[in-house]
């Protein structure tokens, strides 16, 4: 494996986990968003007279918000480049590995070029993707499960129905009655 391939490996493993962290975090954020609209689909249905359909829209859509956050986390795929110039920062190479890029594709750096990619390598080495993106829990991890043990609770409770709307529908069962008859 030539010099620039090793740096590019390291380079494109630390770029792959960075777009699943990143893809991790649209799962958690569309987790908390489904979260608040199964709670406001299921706040409305207990406080207003609406057919329970509502509540069936409400958990499809709840259920589609964690995987289309993955999906729009995960969709970008990051540049070599960027990557390069980010590790850079982490790891405080004093941009090596960009400038290591960029003269790749020089042909005419000569000795230069050889030095820079040499050095590249030998902080390519020590590039370890796990250490420089870690995967933890967000906090908006907390402010989902939060949510859902709100939705879970106002599970729990009747729902509000006035007496004329109550009313108003014994009378309808009853002239729906008096119609079979």
């Amino acid at each position: 494996m030539s010099e620039l391939q090793t740096s590019r490996a390291a380079l494109e493993a630390a770029a792959r986990r960075r777009r699943w962290a990143r893809a991790l975090r649209g799962l958690w954020f569309g987790l908390l968003v489904g979260a608040l609209l199964w709670l406001i689909a299921l706040a409305v249905f207990k406080l207003a007279p609406v057919p329970a359909s509502i509540l069936l829209w409400g958990g499809v859509v709840a259920l589609a918000c964690p995987l289309g956050g993955l999906i729009l986390g995960g969709w970008r795929q990051p540049a070599i480049v960027e990557t390069a110039r980010w590790v850079d920062i982490k790891q405080n190479l004093k941009e090596r590995m960009s400038t290591a890029l960029e003269f790749s594709s020089d042909e005419h750096a000569g000795a230069w070029r050889e030095l820079v990619l040499h050095d590249a390598v030998t902080h390519a080495q020590e590039i370890d993707s796990r250490k420089l993106v870690p995967f933890h829990l967000p906090n908006t991890t907390r402010w989902a499960l939060v949510v859902l043990a709100l939705a879970a609770g106002l599970g729990f409770v009747p729902e509000y129905r006035s007496k004329a709307y109550l009313q108003k529908q014994a009378d309808a069962k009853g002239i729906k009655e008096a119609g079979k008859q």
